[in-house]
């Protein structure tokens, strides 16, 4: 394993400690707040919480290393003991998700998580899986996703053989019950016929459209034909790709002894064969150029609207990508009433009551910017033009050291939080695998946000925020717009039956 980056005076708080901290800081905030008069007041205050602050040791952030094994298979087994409880659980995650599949397939992949659970296996009905679920108080799921899939189980761990050759009695033999593949069409026909009903399932799909194309990514329905075309043998095949070992991280947390979940896991594996052929690599990601205004006619009193382009930026131990999670959570990612669009769009104008912002990056390529609100549909021009100006105020006006402070103390007194049990710190060891990052990813990412600097933020945000090339995506009635959406440029309109999925 890598050497361990820590940050040099990382303030982060744990549960158990925090709760201490802000009582002794709140009685002695309130105390001199007491004391205190004049303009200078507030002043006074912030500068004798950073005096009682200093008086407080830094907190060092070192969650548990779980450990590592390998079966003999290849396999790779991240372990956690934790005997303060007696339960188990053990998450099987894959390396490939739905993109990975021919399109031709893609349908059945997004329902083959569902039918791994309901279906049965060879030699259990669908009922007879329910009871033993039941019976023993397990907790037994599926999931596929975009670029992987996972399979869990947990319960009492005096349960683990009947759990776990549950779990891979499911993936390894599914029957994909007649009876429960009739059941999911008709969930597919229902949901199909209702895909309008919420303008904001409209503008999600239809914003992925527009943004990604026709990219598995911006696929979230299967159609009816679609469904119809599945097939016991159909199902099976696309599982056998997803869920087969060659691709598989495994954690296990718990009441275990180390030893003998290893020759379990061993025994579950014995005899299943290498991954058939038959996938392939994402297909590569182009994002749509703007600027480009985008409208969807619905008659609805609260215009539901995106704008936003790629986001240029991939999750790396850079500069650049720690000055971007900054400048979001003050632009309207996470800063709450402190952010910049909430502030002017929702509490200065009253345009909006839901407004925010998204700069995403990944691992393996960028991610997309964008922002969006659920406005008054008189305020639908003024709301667009106004969030435009907000983003680019973070070139035009920029944040100040107090601002990036906020940032940074919300980032990392937060970012510990998501390291409370054991599940967590596993599941984090898992994911940095999968992304291809280093196992003290959590200390780089926390030093990396303590570097952030106003100049920094500002820059990023000038390279990489465009409101001159924003994609806009628009749900709401235009009769009832306080201006022509055309006052703001070019405008095309889409139907709903052009919403692909």
């Amino acid at each position: 394993m890598r050497a361990t980056l820590r940050p040099e005076t990382p303030r982060v708080a744990s549960r158990a400690t925090a709760p201490r901290r802000l009582l002794a800081l709140s009685t002695l905030i309130v105390a001199a707040a007491a004391t205190s008069s004049g303009p200078l007041a507030a002043q006074d205050t912030r500068e004798t919480v950073r005096a009682l602050e200093a008086r407080f040791p830094a907190l060092r952030f070192n969650p548990p290393t779980p450990r590592e094994a390998r079966l003999s298979n290849g396999v790779q087994v991240f372990l956690q003991e934790d005997h303060t409880v007696p339960t188990l659980s053990v998450r099987v995650v894959g390396r490939l998700g739905t993109s990975n599949l021919p399109d031709s397939l893609w349908a059945a992949a997004w329902q083959a998580d569902g039918l791994l659970r309901t279906g049965g296996t060879t030699t259990l009905t669908p009922d007879s899986v329910d009871k033993l679920i039941e019976f023993y108080a397990l907790n037994v799921g599926f999931s596929t996703g975009q670029e992987n899939s996972s399979a869990s189980a947990s319960g009492l761990s005096r349960y683990r053989d009947v759990m776990l050759d549950l779990l891979f009695d499911m993936m390894r033999n599914p029957r994909n019950d007649t009876s429960r593949i009739r059941e999911t069409v008709g969930q597919v026909e229902e949901s199909w016929r209702r895909r309008n009903d919420q303008p904001a399932s409209i503008l999600g799909r239809a914003w992925s459209q527009v943004i990604l194309g026709d990219h598995p990514f911006a696929r979230s329905l299967v159609t009816p034909e679609e469904a119809h075309a599945f097939t016991p043998e159909r199902l099976r095949y696309v599982q056998g790709l997803l869920f087969c070992p060659d691709r598989f991280i495994i954690g296990v947390v718990g009441d275990f002894d180390q030893r003998a979940i290893l020759a379990k896991l061993e025994s579950l594996f014995r005899g299943w064969g290498r991954c058939p052929p038959g996938t392939r690599e994402t297909p590569p990601v182009r994002y749509a150029e703007g600027p480009r205004i985008v409208l969807i006619e619905r008659d609805i009193n609260q215009t539901n609207l995106r704008m936003g382009h790629t986001g240029g930026l991939r999750v790396a131990n850079a500069p650049d990508y720690f000055a971007s999670q900054v400048a979001d959570f003050l632009l309207g990612g996470g800063g709450g009433f402190n952010s910049r669009l909430l502030q002017r769009v929702r509490s200065d104008s009253g345009f909006a009551y839901s407004v925010f912002s998204n700069w995403g990056a990944e691992t393996r390529r960028e991610g997309q910017f964008f922002a969006g609100a659920q406005t008054r549909a008189d305020k639908t021009v003024a709301a667009l033009s106004l969030m435009w100006n907000v983003i680019g105020s973070m070139v035009a006006q920029p944040v100040t050291a107090e601002d990036v402070q906020l940032a940074k103390d919300n980032e990392i007194n937060s970012f510990v939080f998501g390291f409370e049990n054991a599940s967590q710190i596993v599941g984090r060891q898992i994911s940095y695998r999968i992304d291809g990052l280093p196992p003290t990813w959590f200390n780089i990412y926390l030093q990396g946000i303590q570097a952030v600097t106003p100049e920094q933020v500002r820059q990023v945000s000038e390279r990489y925020l465009h409101p001159d090339r924003m994609i806009t995506v628009v749900v709401g009635k235009p009769s009832a717009f306080d201006a022509p959406l055309s006052t703001l440029g070019p405008v095309t309109t889409m139907t709903l039956e052009e919403i692909h999925r």
